[in-house]
């Protein structure tokens, strides 16, 4: 036995079994990719659970009463709050800290099966809130879907997420490489790899083409589809009978501005997750020969970097294209700022003599205030309803729509 594979022999020892010995080490992320990665995901992690978490005590607290829409909201900033708290902080840890899987094999495949999960649940429920929507304007007389109705949806939904993921837990395993670091063939280094070995090659092709187009491709036509089709209608619409214009007016915008802001949800969630449905399910394997391999690390950042950021910009769009999003944002800012005296308005109260700074719907003290404060009458109910619930709004609100909405 020569001296380099004695050398290799003694440090590879202490390997698992079943290591596979490499002639050049993986790509692995140099060190500003580190440190930029380490700031970025920090944020985006933080950002992403703290900005959902908010979203779901508005729905809750805020507004008050939990209607259909609520509960699909409050689903959508779940998952969204899920991936920021499990999925961000371990591929920050696993792919750029340590460049090695410290967790396990449990952990290596409940984590890629769990966020498979979160993604596919987030779809579907964009789907059933766009078909909801698309029912409530084009078919206004069919009945409306209950609370009641509406927990069983999202109980199937999650229920098809598991059931669509679980090919990704049999097939997520850990995988022992052992490799030269420099160019004598004297450093050698053992790495643990979370990657899928579980499946067959043509069983994991098929499993990635039905992925991208069950998950991907079909419901993003689809939502597609809808938009125009209520964009189209809206367009066309006019209120039957001798209603007055100015209520005409604001029907009508304020159905626009609804559907804006769904089809801008939609929208940002193709690009974000386009480039990363692309890279796992088709590029992969065919990586080495597109691109350098020095500059893997780099395509696998940004690409994830933008499909784990569509998780923190819907409490974002939330904010900027519905007012009673804003007024639920500030009154959970005024209530912190006075918690932690940074804004102390009482005592602005006392020194200028004025019993209450709030006006309006902005920083109501009481969210039930805010409730009773929404005067205007629903511009939303447009189709029958049995509930005594006010009729809801998609992604904006359970309560009235104010006149700026």
């Amino acid at each position: 036995m020569d001296s380099k594979n004695l050398t290799i022999t003694i440090a590879c020892n202490a390997s698992p079994p079943g290591t596979t010995y490499m002639d050049s080490p993986p790509p692995i992320p140099p060190s500003y990719l580190q440190a930029t990665a380490l700031i970025v995901y920090t944020l985006l992690s933080i950002l992403t659970v703290g900005g959902n978490a908010l979203v779901c005590l508005i729905v809750f607290h805020f507004m008050g009463i939990v209607t259909v829409t609520n509960l699909f909201i409050a689903n959508l900033a779940l998952t969204d709050l899920f991936i920021g708290l499990f999925c961000i902080p371990i591929v920050l840890i696993s792919d750029y800290l340590l460049s090695d899987w410290p967790f396990g094999t449990f952990m290596c495949k409940f984590t890629s099966f769990a966020q498979s999960v979160f993604v596919v649940c987030t779809v579907y429920t964009l789907i059933a809130m766009s078909v909801d929507r698309y029912i409530a304007i084009i078919h206004p007389l069919n009945p409306k879907l209950t609370r009641k109705q509406c927990r069983l949806l999202i109980g199937l939904l999650w229920t098809f997420s598991i059931l669509f993921s679980s090919p990704i837990f049999i097939d997520m395993n850990i995988s022992h490489y052992c490799f030269h670091l420099d160019s004598n063939n004297i450093k050698e280094y053992s790495q643990t790899i979370c990657d899928g070995t579980g499946l067959p090659p043509s069983l994991q092709a098929a499993y990635n083409m039905a992925t991208i187009t069950i998950i991907y491709l079909i419901p993003l036509c689809l939502l597609t589809i809808i938009y125009i089709r209520l964009g189209w209608r809206l367009h066309q619409s006019r209120a039957p009978g001798e209603a007055h214009s100015e209520r005409d007016a604001k029907i009508k915008k304020s159905k626009q501005k609804v559907i804006k802001m769904c089809f801008v949800v939609v929208i940002v969630f193709g690009v974000c997750w386009l480039p990363m449905q692309l890279y796992t399910n088709i590029l992969r394997p065919y990586l080495d020969e597109i691109i350098h391999q020095d500059y893997v690390p780099h395509v696998y950042f940004a690409f994830h970097l933008m499909a784990m950021s569509n998780s923190c910009v819907n409490p974002a769009i939330y904010g900027v294209m519905s007012s009673n999003f804003r007024a639920g944002y500030l009154h959970y800012w005024h209530s912190l700022t006075t918690c932690c005296g940074l804004f102390n308005v009482g005592t602005r109260q006392k020194q200028n003599g004025i019993e209450n700074m709030s006006t309006g719907t902005t920083f109501q003290s009481n969210p039930r205030a805010y409730e009773l404060s929404m005067k205007i009458p629903d511009i939303e109910c447009d189709r029958g309803s049995n509930t005594s619930a006010p009729c809801s709004i998609p992604l904006i609100s359970s309560q009235r729509v104010s006149s700026d909405d």
